[in-house]
């Protein structure tokens, strides 16, 4: 290997080069990883909700009704409403109709 002052300087520019190369695209590949995912919407979680408590109440009314513990549906769904409001009350279905636990809206 020479050892010329020109030589150390041209290695000296490449290993910088090099160097300043190698951090930019560290620098591009650690912030971009992609597209960015939508943030989920808060009506999804809404629907979710509103989905499940109509699942769980026409469970609940059907239990009533096979139980005889009431005589027609309208009956049954009108306490199972109020059971879904009593055991759910943290859920945003329960706190829109006013039922949800205090101080939650």
């Amino acid at each position: 290997m020479d050892s010329s002052p020109f030589c150390k300087t041209r290695q000296y520019r490449m290993k910088k080069t090099l160097l300043l190369l190698l951090t930019g695209l560290a620098t591009l590949t650690a912030c971009h990883h992609g597209p960015r995912k939508p943030k989920p919407s808060p009506a999804v979680a809404t629907g979710v909700e509103q989905e499940f408590m109509q699942r769980w109440i026409d469970q609940r009314a059907h239990d009533y009704l096979a139980q005889g513990k009431f005589t027609t549906d309208a009956e049954a769904r009108a306490q199972a409403t109020q059971d879904f409001y009593r055991q759910y009350p943290y859920t945003t279905v329960a706190q829109k109709a006013g039922m949800g636990a205090p101080g939650a809206k």
